[in-house]
């Protein structure tokens, strides 16, 4: 898919009425596109989701920016442009960028060079690219496969989804509808299962199979392992970010949201709407519960609560994460003046002892 400026442009007015904002400055004035506040000309709209960035907006060329109403009220009479304010500024840009810059269906195609099995089923408005192997598998309608990709027999593939370049779908794998997988995903690879056996470890057999429901996204080069035993499930509209690893009968529920270089252990349940921030790790069969937030590089070695953020390897309560982190940045100091106390109390020690003796043989003298 590809996205081209709009034309004619769209009225700051109607963006306004689109995302139940207002305008500060001119209603009037047209946009074509969406584009960050350093490059950004006029025409464009620019958006500023961070203060770090506000520097930017202050030198911008952009005819209009998008923020939340709190930054328009303290800033927009320091902008060169018009501001359009609402309260939720992330979910409007999506809106935005639709209506500015939709995204343009490509036609549906076969490239002559991709290799496409006799039983294969092929629905209608699909695309295959170039390189691309697709076996004995169900590709739903308007399904894209990009070039070098892999769909191996028995897969399903549901309407609309995306199957990226270089992406690799293993035998029983299901796809489903609307669901991206970008770049260098492999689903339904064999799961790391193995028994020791003396002196060497044996291959475990993977009996189960990878299942990835409607309007996931999966990130460049993740990987979802089928299931020893039971699936491998990502839920609805759950959305996993780059280097993610969803281990063999590894569970996650809908739209919770796993961020990069993530490692979900087997049979791990991570419950609806959770999320879990860069670099998390999950032990095998632990249960993370709906909506519980894991923060940043933690390390959940436990069950958590539904609802609870935790921090931390292991993980503990967020809060009591942070107290822990403020005192660590002063352990040092806190070493100093201990080993600063336990000279002085043995200095008092010996002071004690010496006027103890000294007492006592005084004490012999009068006698």
């Amino acid at each position: 898919m590809s996205r081209a400026p709009a034309p004619d442009g769209v009225r700051l007015s109607e963006l306004a009425t689109l995302v139940d904002g207002r305008v500060i400055g001119d209603a009037n004035k047209r946009v074509r596109r969406v584009r960050d506040a350093e490059s950004a000309e006029p025409g464009d709209v620019t958006f500023i989701g961070h203060a770090k960035h506000l520097a930017y907006v202050r030198a911008t060329r952009a005819t209009a920016f998008l923020t939340d109403t709190r930054t328009a009220a303290h800033i927009a009479h320091e902008l060169p442009c018009a501001v359009l304010a609402v309260d939720e500024p992330a979910r409007a840009l999506v809106r935005v960028i639709e209506r500015l810059m939709p995204e343009r269906a490509e036609s549906a195609f076969v490239d002559t060079r991709a290799h496409v099995h006799l039983d294969a089923r092929i629905a209608e408005g699909v695309s295959i690219g170039p390189g691309a192997v697709v076996g004995r598998a169900v590709l739903g309608q308007g399904v894209t496969v990009g070039p070098l990709a892999f769909v191996d027999d028995d897969v399903v593939v549901e309407a609309g989804a995306h199957i990226g370049p270089g992406v690799v779908v293993l035998r029983g794998s299901t796809i489903g509808a609307r669901a991206i997988l970008q770049p260098g995903v492999v689903v339904g690879a064999d799961g790391f299962g193995y028994a020791p056996d003396g002196d060497r470890n044996i291959k475990v057999a993977q009996l189960g199979v990878a299942r990835v429901e409607r309007d996931v996204e999966i990130g460049a080069n993740s990987c979802v392992d089928r299931g020893a035993l039971r699936d491998t499930v990502v839920g609805e509209g759950t959305k996993v970010d780059n280097l993610v690893q969803i281990a063999h009968g590894a569970r996650i529920g809908a739209h919770a949201v796993v961020v990069a270089q993530s490692g979900i252990a087997g049979d791990a349940d991570v419950g609806a709407r959770a999320v879990l921030a860069g670099q998390v790790g999950v032990v095998p069969y632990a249960r993370i519960g709906e909506g519980a937030r894991i923060g940043a590089q933690s390390g959940v070695t436990h069950d958590v609560a539904a609802g609870s953020a935790v921090s931390g390897t292991p993980a503990v309560a967020h809060t009591a994460w942070l107290k822990a982190s403020v005192r660590y940045r002063s352990l040092d100091d806190t070493v100093r003046r201990l080993r600063a106390a336990e000279r002085t109390i043995a200095a008092l020690s010996e002071r004690i002892a010496r006027l103890e003796r000294d007492t006592g043989t005084r004490s012999e003298d009068t006698h």
